[in-house]
């Protein structure tokens, strides 16, 4: 899938489901170094879904704008008071997202790769190969959370059971490669 058919998914995903997801053109030069010369150049050219608040499972996701991203890093790959580089942070990795202080984030390959604060050490487990397949993740992801379980992926007893994981496995992950699946489907759960 190519980006611009990804971030039009996405936005169509999002009226769907009743989250408003714009996108909006850059108003400089998309930095390379974060997203590399050829996504940046398919955003300059077809706008970028951020500044959205995704529902999730507990919380929602946000989805950085473009003029965020600089700033998000703080905390990550510097050090917020101190302006320093962080020790523990790969300084190929840039934080576009982020679930409950939870960084998600695309490396110098382009992959997307999620990772969990409060661990003492930061560890990335990939999630999808590239941006548009993240975006079309996420777009999978409203139209099975939000619109076919109304939010809510809980059973009486306030758990996920096997069927409802095996339904987001294959509806939501179908087009996540098959190493990638098991990290995707713990950061969609909120595991």
């Amino acid at each position: 899938m190519t980006y611009k058919d990804a971030v039009q998914d996405l936005v169509r995903a999002g009226s769907e489901a009743n989250s408003a997801i714009t996108l909006s053109q850059p108003k400089h030069q998309v930095d390379r170094s974060v997203f590399g010369e050829a996504i940046s150049q398919e955003i300059e050219a077809a706008g970028y879904p951020g500044g959205a608040e995704l529902p999730w499972v507990v919380e929602e996701l946000y989805l950085y704008s473009l003029d965020e991203i600089a700033e998000r890093q703080a905390g990550y790959r510097y050090d917020a008071r101190t302006g320093n580089p962080s020790k523990d942070w790969d300084s190929n990795q840039y934080v576009i997202a982020d679930w409950t202080a939870n960084p998600i984030s695309i490396g110098a390959d382009g992959a997307i790769r999620y990772a969990r604060h409060g661990q003492e050490s930061w560890t990335y487990a990939r999630i999808a190969p590239d941006l548009p397949c993240f975006f079309g993740m996420l777009a999978a992801w409203l139209r099975y959370f939000v619109v076919e379980r109304s939010g809510n992926l809980f059973n009486d007893d306030f758990e996920i059971d096997d069927a409802t994981r095996e339904a987001v496995s294959g509806k939501v992950l179908a087009a996540i490669d098959p190493g990638d699946r098991e990290a995707a489907l713990a950061f969609l759960l909120g595991e």
